[in-house]
């Protein structure tokens, strides 16, 4: 039996260190390609502003529109692959829960010393994530989840999309409130359409996997 539990333990620990590179891995993946993202769009607003000195006005909404749409699909390439990339890292914490509570029943002593989580459930998940300070909230997973590196690229796609809007107004001969107006509205409209999107693709992605250790299995 102590040779069992000295395997089990070694397994446990090998597998606790794997999944913690694959959190560190996703996190790191994630933020990089955010910060791409935000560098790619910061260099052409740079390069618009230089330009805007020297073309007609006309001009300059066209390469906007032209600029901004392909910014957009390198957004929408960085958003969806972000959402898979946290799928990843919920899935990684979750088995480092479980792994967690293993310990636990191998050696009871420890599970005070234990600061983070040992339940694979929705609670203990969102524990984990940080989530549990918008419990007042109504919609606290809602507000998590919006402060997540996918919430936040999906921010900017909306505000890329309603950038490319009011280009494509102004080309259509509206004037700069109504521009500005109608870019203001599909940028909510784009930002709510894929996060509701985006936050189905999330709960698919999780919910293959079994809940092993809830909150109330002590």
């Amino acid at each position: 039996m102590p040779e069992d539990k000295a395997s089990a333990l070694t397994i446990l620990t090998t597998e606790h260190y794997t999944l913690q590179m694959v959190r560190t891995a996703t996190i790191t993946d994630a933020t990089g390609r955010a910060g791409h993202l935000l560098t790619t769009i910061s260099a052409s607003m740079i390069a618009l502003g230089f330009v805007a000195q020297v073309v007609p006005l006309k001009v300059l909404l066209t390469l906007m529109l032209v600029i901004f749409a392909g910014l957009f699909l390198i957004g929408l390439a960085t958003l969806f692959r972000t959402v898979e990339l946290t799928i990843e890292d919920v899935q990684a914490g979750l088995g480092i829960n479980r792994i967690r509570h293993i310990y636990g029943d191998l050696e009871p002593s420890t599970r005070e010393a234990f600061v983070r989580q040992v339940h694979d459930d929705t609670v203990g998940v969102e524990v984990d994530a940080g989530q549990t300070g918008w419990r007042k909230a109504r919609r606290p997973r809602l507000i998590g989840t919006a402060l997540g590196v996918a919430g936040f690229v999906n921010l900017v796609n909306g505000l890329v999309a309603g950038v490319i809007t009011g280009a494509a107004a102004g080309l259509l001969g509206a004037g700069l409130t109504w521009s500005i107006v109608i870019g203001l509205l599909v940028a909510v409209a784009v930002i709510a359409a894929f996060g509701v999107a985006l936050g189905r693709i999330a709960r698919r992605g999780v919910a293959p996997i079994s809940t092993r250790y809830p909150r109330n299995n002590q």
